[in-house]
């Protein structure tokens, strides 16, 4: 954090930065992997930081955890077992354990610390940590892939940034490694960062995806407290596509209460800006 007891610095880049106020510190921990700190804010409520890095916040969570996993769920034709690599929050598993079709799930962190601190702080985001379908495993997510064949429908990569733990996640070998553990159909996304301020990683990122998979979309949120406002993700497949089989009946039959993600934004999430398509033209479907 900045020196400043009442402001918490969020850097795009050396040259950018969001300034948040912070009404109060909560908890602040170095564990093994990473440094951990929740904060209460004026504007985007209470936030979980790591590494001094945006993870989650109240005012807006909803938007990246619902467009991470809705996007894939509502194109596979009937998934039933998914995993989470990172996302220790717990956000991107409340969102598809919303799914009745999903019979069990897996949670790969590497940092019990960050669930910990979630059940504590995030009440509302860590809401399905105790799902009984929910198996957590406190591991290397890398290693823990690469021993898996045909075992899921859905992989939802919710990593941190390229550095240290979360490096591994943006290699070639993962992403060969991930599409082993899907069955035939089944569909990977990630958080892919800042198109604007990382156009290095994010370029880099879908080229190791596709070494492994021959279809590859981005498709973008805007995400208030995240580098830039807009957001990437990742959507690869063996097979489905997002749009020609998006299943609008099982969207229209679904009582969820969501704030960001619906029919429409779907087809519209794909669109991308003009310079955003040039720019990634070729390492996109």
């Amino acid at each position: 954090m900045n020196d400043s007891p009442n402001w918490f610095d969020a850097y795009f880049s050396p040259t950018a930065v969001l300034r948040l106020q912070v009404t109060r510190r909560l908890f602040e921990v170095s564990s093994p992997f990473q440094k951990i700190s929740v904060f209460d804010t004026c504007d985007f409520g209470r936030v979980l930081a790591l590494d001094d890095i945006i993870n989650v916040t109240e005012r807006d969570e909803y938007i990246y955890h619902e467009m991470l996993t809705h996007p894939a769920l509502f194109t596979h034709a009937g998934p039933e077992r998914a995993c989470v690599i990172g996302g220790g929050d717990g956000g991107a598993m409340r969102e598809i354990l919303r799914h009745g079709c999903i019979g069990s799930a897996v949670l790969v962190d590497i940092d019990r610390m960050v669930v910990d601190a979630s059940r504590t702080y995030l009440p509302a985001v860590s809401c399905a940590l105790d799902d009984p379908r929910l198996e957590i495993r406190y591991e290397d997510a890398a290693a823990y892939i690469a021993g898996r064949q045909d075992e899921f429908d859905f992989i939802a990569v919710d990593s941190t940034d390229p550095a240290g733990p979360g490096e591994r996640l943006f290699t070639p070998e993962f992403y060969r490694n991930c599409r082993v553990a899907l069955r035939t159909g089944g569909i990977l996304t990630a958080q892919s960062e800042s198109p604007f301020f990382d156009p290095g990683i994010v370029e880099n990122l879908y080229a190791s995806a596709r070494t492994a998979f021959e279809h590859v979309w981005m498709y973008t949120a805007i995400m208030p407290s995240y580098v830039s406002g807009l957001w990437s993700f990742m959507f690869c497949s063996r097979g489905p596509d997002p749009l020609r089989d998006f299943q609008q009946q099982r969207f229209a039959e679904s009582v969820f209460d969501l704030g960001y993600y619906s029919a429409d934004m779907h087809r519209a999430c794909f669109a991308l800006p003009p310079r955003i398509q040039q720019r990634f033209a070729h390492v996109l479907s």
